[in-house]
């Protein structure tokens, strides 16, 4: 009975050594990326202005034996990543600024290699006037513009992704809007006018915070990643699902560069919200174009994020709503 004990033991482990064996053929050697070496042209640099133009356009180029990809931390907050070790970055934090950027060359396996190195890049971009109006100097709490017609919709990203609209089709929401209390009396969207988006001056930065009282009105495709739909949502629509908003933080002010839309339409400044932080409705999306602002008025435009033919307009207030969510019979 022994040996049939040890017979059994050695069998098991010959099996788990054999499934060990196989592992490795399947998924080859793992050979950690080496010779990492990062190559940086920050846009404008000369001898006359060696932290670059001011536009605080960076292209880094990474290269190392072995990689399969690279990611990338740029030291202000935000990341990237690309296969050929090539990515451009905009810094725009004002003024000349240091950054220690970190590379990191990824091989099979997962097995990695890391290079940090410090560049100092000039911003000269500062949309002064935009963050007046959003805080008022000091701090100011924006809501839906609910009494308005089309205060939220959507409509066609550019003619590259969905061709033969009229031009206006590409900067307004053509292809549907809300009308004015358009989302009241509906259980699945009960949550959508009652959030508050507030904006901080903090010296020469401002900070966002979303207060959206436990829950967060999603767009359809995104339901199943937040625990949707709900049992009274059989036709997976829209809904409001329980969520914690993102914690607050320092919005990124950026030129408008990549968009379809007129200059005389936009302002050509956009907003980049922290913490993957977005503007009451759920689509994917953390970046806002500024198309009007005032004091207490703001239209913005987003492209969502998992279907970039689509873009989304949203028009803020400060006037406080007048009973968000009322008693509908």
């Amino acid at each position: 009975m022994k040996n049939y004990y040890k017979l059994l033991l050695m069998l098991v482990l010959g099996i788990s050594i054999q499934s060990c064996q196989d592992d490795d053929t399947e998924f080859g050697e793992i050979i950690t990326p080496s010779n990492l070496n990062i190559s940086v042209s920050i846009q404008g640099q000369s001898v006359a202005d060696p932290n670059g133009d001011g536009t605080g356009i960076v292209v880094f180029s990474a290269a190392a034996d072995n990689a399969l990809n690279y990611t990338y931390d740029f030291g202000d907050g935000r990341t990237g990543s690309t296969f050929n070790g090539v990515i451009e970055h905009r810094f725009v934090q004002l003024g000349v600024i240091s950054y220690n950027v970190t590379v990191t060359a990824t091989g099979t396996g997962g097995a990695a290699s890391t290079e940090t190195i410090v560049i100092d890049v000039l911003s000269t971009f500062d949309d002064a006037e935009a963050k007046q109006f959003l805080t008022g100097g000091t701090s100011k709490t924006w809501y839906w513009s609910v009494a308005e017609s089309s205060h939220w919709g959507v409509g066609p990203s550019s003619p590259d992704r969905i061709a033969d609209q009229a031009p206006a089709a590409y900067y307004t929401p053509a292809f549907f809007s809300v009308p004015a209390f358009g989302r009241y009396c509906n259980d699945l969207t009960e949550c959508f006018y009652e959030d508050e988006m507030t904006f901080t001056q903090d010296g020469i930065d401002v900070i966002f915070e979303l207060n959206n009282f436990g829950s967060t009105y999603f767009h359809n495709s995104y339901l199943s990643q937040f625990g949707g739909p709900s049992a009274n949502n059989p036709d997976n629509a829209d809904e409001c699902l329980p969520f914690d908003a993102p914690a607050p933080g320092v919005i990124t002010f950026v030129p408008t560069t990549d968009t379809v839309v007129p200059v005389e339409e936009s302002r050509k400044t956009t907003m980049i919200l922290p913490n993957d932080n977005f503007i009451s409705w759920y689509a994917g999306s953390s970046e806002y174009e500024i198309l009007e602002i005032s004091e207490n008025r703001i239209v913005l435009r987003c492209i969502q994020g998992n279907n970039p033919d689509l873009a989304w307009y949203h028009t803020l207030t400060t006037d406080v709503p007048v009973n968000p969510n009322p008693t509908c019979s």
